[in-house]
């Protein structure tokens, strides 16, 4: 379906568009100020030429269904605040959903299939610089600590554990996609590139980095496999994940799982038997345990509607106050470690269903469409699916690098649907 050309841009408004667009990707594993501020450009750029109008006409004419339950979602949102407990940190939250207004803009400028090459090849530019990065930080040749967690025991840049594995877990998916899109030589190449990403993923210490690339990595396969591939393909597939279960079998990924299905089991005769990294996963399994417990009881102190937008904080701490006896950690909480439980609490049932339509139509969106003649296709399930997996642990709709990433490549798979051509 054509985009419609409902508004006049400026001569060159969509080039222009696209080349912060590409500025921001690149800058997106080093630099949460730089990236803001090419995105705000965009988003500018796109508000003033029309480019968003444009493209939100798109979207609606060919993905209303999803159109409509990201707009359910964001009026929750801000219908909230009339009920928040805490008005002033609803303000905030609210402040962190300002890159979702980046979906019109994005979509419409990579409907032209030559922007979106562009895009894409440039983040993997991007991407590929960091993990380069990432080495360099592994042998201390490199300084990451800005970002939280990263270090030279767990190299993850200047994106941090939290999302390293989130964005690098699609990116490796999406590129055995591609090498078994172009059967040629360069499938070597983009698997290869595909497997140092899986490799420094499971040396990170993000253990839900690790159940997202497994679940996305899936997801390509059944996919695939569903489509009719080869038997080459199969056995290609078979050999990468293959790898994938080496490097979590030998390498440090193995320790934390360990800690963590230890903590779920109170299976720990001795903290003398256990090494670092066990230790330290028993110490933040153990830790959100507790943090879900507790968001769970608040919960049911109001299940309906909930506490409002930005109310999470305030109303464990309310209710920590009852239940003094019952709370063993005295750090604030600011969110639970688990983007449903923090629904919930904001936004009780009402805000978990809305959630859930949500994720339900952007896996499908990309789910429902063939896969093998489309580079981009994969991205919008894939994007879906990993905040699915990733908000078990995590309040992945409002992390600045998983959700940027997620509405951004969101984007890149949705254009195509749109098809413009290039002229």
């Amino acid at each position: 379906m054509p985009l419609p050309d409902l508004l006049p841009a400026w001569q060159g408004a969509k080039s222009v568009t696209l080349l912060f667009l590409c500025i921001a990707i690149l800058c997106f594993p080093f630099s949460v100020a730089a990236t803001n501020v090419a995105l705000g450009i965009v988003l500018a750029l796109g508000l003033l030429s029309g480019i968003w109008w444009q493209g939100l006409m798109a979207l609606w004419q060919a993905h209303r269904g999803l159109v409509l339950a990201l707009i359910a979602y964001l009026a929750l949102v801000v219908i909230g605040l009339i009920w928040s407990i805490d008005y002033a940190w609803g303000l905030k939250i609210l402040g962190r959903h300002w890159f979702w207004l980046l979906l019109p803009i994005v979509v419409s400028v990579l409907s032209m299939q030559g922007n979106r090459q562009v895009f894409l090849a440039v983040a993997s530019v991007g991407f590929t610089a960091n993990l380069l990065f990432c080495v360099l930080q592994a042998n201390g040749l490199a300084d990451g600590h800005s970002a939280s967690g990263s270090s030279a025991e767990n190299a993850t840049g200047h994106i941090g554990h939290t999302s390293f594995g989130f964005i690098y877990g699609i990116w490796a998916a999406w590129l055995i996609h591609l090498g078994l899109l172009c059967r040629n030589r360069y499938s070597w190449l983009l698997w290869g590139l595909s497997l140092w990403a899986l490799v420094m993923v499971f040396m990170a210490q993000g253990k839900s980095g690790y159940i997202v690339t497994l679940a996305v990595m899936l997801f390509v396969m059944v996919k695939w496999l569903q489509e009719g591939s080869s038997r080459r393909m199969l056995i290609s597939l078979a050999s990468i994940l293959f790898l994938v279960g080496l490097t979590i079998s030998f390498g440090p990924g193995k320790d934390r799982l360990l800690g963590t299905w230890h903590a779920l089991t109170g299976n720990v005769n001795s903290q003398s038997e256990l090494n670092w990294d066990q230790t330290s996963a028993i110490s933040s399994a153990t830790a959100r345990l507790e943090w879900w417990k507790v968001s769970y009881e608040t919960w049911l102190n109001k299940p309906i509607i909930g506490f409002g937008t930005g109310s999470f904080p305030k109303a464990v701490a309310d209710w920590k106050a009852n239940h003094v006896d019952e709370w063993s950690y005295d750090v604030p909480i600011v969110h639970p470690h688990n983007q449903y439980l923090l629904s919930m609490v904001r936004w009780g049932v009402i805000g978990l269903v809305l959630l859930l339509t949500l994720l339900y139509f952007w896996v499908r969106e990309g789910i429902s469409k063939p896969w093998r003649n489309s580079t981009v296709m994969p991205l919008i399930t894939l994007t879906g699916a990993a905040l699915l997996v990733h908000g078990l642990s995590s309040a992945s709709m409002e992390e600045h690098f998983s959700t940027i990433f997620a509405v951004l490549m969101l984007s890149a798979g949705l254009s195509e649907t749109l098809g413009e051509k290039d002229t």
